[in-house]
């Protein structure tokens, strides 16, 4: 985030005090939290950003996207999300937000398509969009005009559907989840390697589900025959899609809020992972090393770790700070399953 839309940004927050809200997705630098005083109300789908603003001293919450709707706000700010029907569902969200003269503040970088999100937002809250480049981003603003909003389509953002099928079995989701409208390669290639693993190595009394999405790899360990599955994200949206197959297909197991599993202090037998490489829109190799360290942290000493990881991801690299044994357990479609154990001492 450049400088000078962090500066504006601040500005603008800071002055319109609890009548304002910004709204902290992946993007959101830390830099801005900091930069606000206490009070300002701040909502977050990420908890780990929820965390921190509530230990700034921000009037944080944590959920996926659902902001008032009572047209009590003069200020929301927000940055672009990758998820086009995500940026629209706010657009919306804030038309019922805002009081009319209210004002929307957008910013991204080029890549995020952020002129024609203004466009859009325009057209749905009724006036003429004020777009600006400050340094490396844009800032785009947006006032809510006097007419009743018009929505944008969203895909219906805000509902659960029972949209994909593993194994004859329904899979509830939503637009913005990683995989959402498809069972992703690289978690159905690790959970055909179950059953042959639970095999090899016995059915594991207590699985985690590290970066768990929409439930996935916590209904294959599921189906298996784990006894027990805690599941585990930092995205609003994905918590509530794994508590929803969690319900759905009885999963005995507990669905936790947690960045990278940093809140969990048990141990278990097994864990599963299909580790993020990308932080909004940029690839992050730190972000997957973090899935590694956290993983080993959760071991028992004779348990192990299966990840799936794309072959652009140097796994054994990266793994083998944290682990003695790496085994390469299937390869296909660009994605690679190991099989990690020996947990090293942190």
């Amino acid at each position: 985030m450049a400088a000078e839309v962090l500066g504006e940004v601040g500005a603008a927050l800071r002055a319109a005090g609890a009548r304002g809200l910004l709204v902290a997705d992946e993007n959101c630098p830390a830099e801005l939290l900091a930069a606000l005083p206490e009070g300002i109300p701040v909502l977050s789908n990420r908890w780990d950003l929820y965390r921190a603003a509530t230990e700034r001293g921000l009037d944080a919450h944590f959920s996926d996207f659902a902001l008032p709707g009572d047209n009590s706000l003069d200020l929301i700010a927000a940055s672009v999300a990758k998820e086009r029907n995500l940026v629209r569902h706010l657009i919306n969200r804030a038309a019922r937000a805002l009081a009319p003269g209210g004002c929307l503040l957008l910013w991204g970088g080029k890549q995020t398509g952020i002129k024609t999100h203004a466009r859009e937002a325009a057209a749905a809250l009724g006036s003429a969009p004020e777009v600006r480049k400050l340094g490396r981003n844009y800032l785009a603003r947006v006032t809510r005009g006097a007419a009743v909003p018009r929505a944008l389509d969203d895909d219906h953002y805000a509902e659960l559907r029972p949209l994909l099928n593993y194994g004859g079995l329904p899979l509830f989701t939503k637009p913005g989840l990683f995989g959402w409208h498809r069972i992703d390669t690289g978690s159905a290639l690790l959970a055909a390697q179950l059953p042959a693993l639970f095999a090899r190595l016995g059915r594991p009394a207590r699985v985690l589900d590290l970066g768990c999405g929409y439930g996935l790899l916590a209904l294959a360990a599921h189906r298996e025959g784990a006894a027990w599955v805690t599941a585990t994200d930092n995205c609003a949206a994905a918590l509530a899609a794994c508590a929803r197959n969690f319900a759905a297909h009885d999963i005995a197991g507990e669905v936790i809020p947690s960045d990278c599993a940093a809140e969990i202090a048990a141990r278990f037998d097994l864990v599963v992972c299909n580790p993020p490489h990308h932080r909004g829109f940029a690839a992050d190799q730190g972000l997957t090393e973090r899935f590694f360290r956290a993983a080993a942290a959760h071991l028992d000493p004779r348990g192990a770790a299966v990840f799936v990881t794309h072959r652009s991801v140097p796994t054994t690299r990266l793994a083998d700070t944290f682990f003695a044994r790496i085994e390469l357990l299937a390869d296909a479609d660009n994605f690679r399953v190991y099989l990690l154990s020996g947990r090293r001492a942190p």
